[in-house]
């Protein structure tokens, strides 16, 4: 028998109006699986409402009363390497994110630029100059993303990754949500740590995008990397 669980989104962690941020929703129920899964969103979860996760067997389901919201389980699925950008470089990059002035979702926690400072990450991934279909920011985390330990806690660095994966491609004319989402996670940075997210698109097709993302920090060593698949919302 599967073991339930709660799962309730804060309202803030939006990425559509009224809906989660889907790298946040997906790490949430990820932290609630006993090993390493890949998520998979069938619908928006939808924000300070208790979702029923089930835990155990080979698959997990997340469920909003009757409605299948997401589906995690193991996965083969390795993510691939995305080479470093320099600080400079990153911020250089963010000066040209397109979703400054236009945005599909102009209040996403992770990259929507109608947020305030303190309300939510403001990243900005722009085009890396020489690097086709490769997109970089700065993260400096803060202590209102960290847990008990002093680290970031693991959700919000599925959030980082994932935005930046989406910028990759024209999301302006061409809005897309997340639908997929493999995260592996090797160092929680700490407040105040120069970060860098890296984001490459690797497939682009009428059915949708895939990417890899990578998080570093100034050192250039990986802290977390991520392979996402967007549609169409």
């Amino acid at each position: 028998m599967p073991e339930i669980r709660q799962l309730t989104i804060d309202g803030r962690c939006n990425g559509p109006d009224g809906s989660a941020n889907g790298g946040y929703a997906c790490g949430a129920f990820a932290r609630l699986c006993p090993m390493p899964v890949a998520v998979t969103l069938h619908a928006p979860p939808r924000l300070d409402r208790p979702l029923r996760a089930e835990v155990g067997g080979r698959r997990a389901h997340l469920w909003d009363g009757d409605q299948l919201i997401a589906t995690a389980a193991p996965t083969e699925h390795r993510v691939g390497h995305v080479d470093p950008v320099s600080s400079a470089d990153a911020i250089q990059a963010s000066g040209q994110y397109p979703g400054r002035l236009n945005h599909p979702f102009p209040r996403c926690f992770v990259c929507g630029p109608d947020r305030k400072p303190g309300e939510g990450l403001l990243l900005a991934p722009g085009p890396v100059p020489g690097r086709a279909a490769t997109v970089a920011c700065p993260w400096v985390p803060d202590a209102t993303v960290t847990g008990e330990n002093g680290r970031v806690l693991p959700e919000f660095v599925w959030s980082v990754l994932d935005c930046p994966s989406g910028w990759t491609a024209d999301l302006v004319t061409a809005p897309k949500v997340l639908g997929w989402m493999r995260a592996e996670l090797e160092t929680l940075p700490t407040p105040g740590d120069q970060c860098v997210v890296v984001g490459r698109l690797d497939t682009y097709d009428d059915h949708g995008l895939a990417s890899t993302s990578v998080l570093y920090d100034s050192r250039g060593t990986v802290l977390a990397r991520a392979t996402t698949r967007w549609f169409a919302p």
